[in-house]
């Protein structure tokens, strides 16, 4: 009977590995890592709340037909901003985004994740419903306050062969004026016929010290 189980093992296993070598059963190819080269945006750090600063700026990586575009708004700069999540602190009020389409094979996930240089700021996220935008996209998890230690992040699966995620978020100086930077990365993971892609579009933020400082 042992003799019996053993074989009922092996020859199945034999059989899996012939169709394998032979090209019967193909092994699933590994994704290949895609990183866009990066974009940055400096600014320098006001003196005094600036509404209305509009400044965008975007990466993006394509291929034929698909496409992958990440980017973020500047809406303003908060000057000593009462309320959460500034607390009488100093910072950014911005919005992120993250736009994908494959014509052909499907998107499985996607994810922006924010991630500080130093201890001397916070990163939070707004979620509140009017806010967060998944449009073909559902949420998995996220982290909405992030530090230099623990980056912040949104991630999604995706329904569609095109999809959005966006998000207001709050960039916090927790000192006078000093400089900051936030690296922005969008995660793309894309299956194909015959190949799958993990493409990461990076967009970095710097904040210098006020001029004349």
């Amino acid at each position: 009977m042992k003799t019996l189980f053993i074989l009922s093992m092996i020859v199945p296993v034999g059989l899996l590995a012939m169709f394998r070598l032979t090209g019967v059963l193909k092994q699933p190819a590994e994704a290949e890592r895609i990183t866009v080269d990066p974009v940055t945006l400096t600014l320098t750090r006001p003196t005094e709340t600036v509404d209305n600063m509009n400044k965008t700026f975007q990466n993006q990586w394509t291929q034929k037909e698909a496409s992958i575009i990440a980017g973020a708004t500047i809406y303003s700069y908060r000057e000593g901003a009462a309320g959460e999540p500034f607390c009488g602190h100093d910072g950014l009020v911005l919005n992120v985004f993250a736009n994908a389409s494959f014509p052909q094979g499907y998107i499985s996930s996607m994810s922006i994740s924010l991630n500080l240089s130093n201890d001397s700021s916070i990163v939070v996220l707004d979620m509140n419903p009017w806010s967060l935008q998944l449009i073909n996209a559902t949420l998995t998890s996220t982290n909405y306050f992030g530090t230099n230690e623990t980056g912040a992040y949104i991630k999604a699966n995706v329904l569609k062969q095109s999809c959005c995620i966006a998000d207001q978020i709050f960039w916090v100086f927790l000192d006078e004026d000093g400089s900051h930077e936030l690296q922005i990365n969008v995660e793309v993971t894309f299956f194909g016929e015959t190949s799958s892609e993990i493409i990461t579009i990076p967009l970095k933020l710097e904040m210098t010290p006020s001029e004349g400082e």
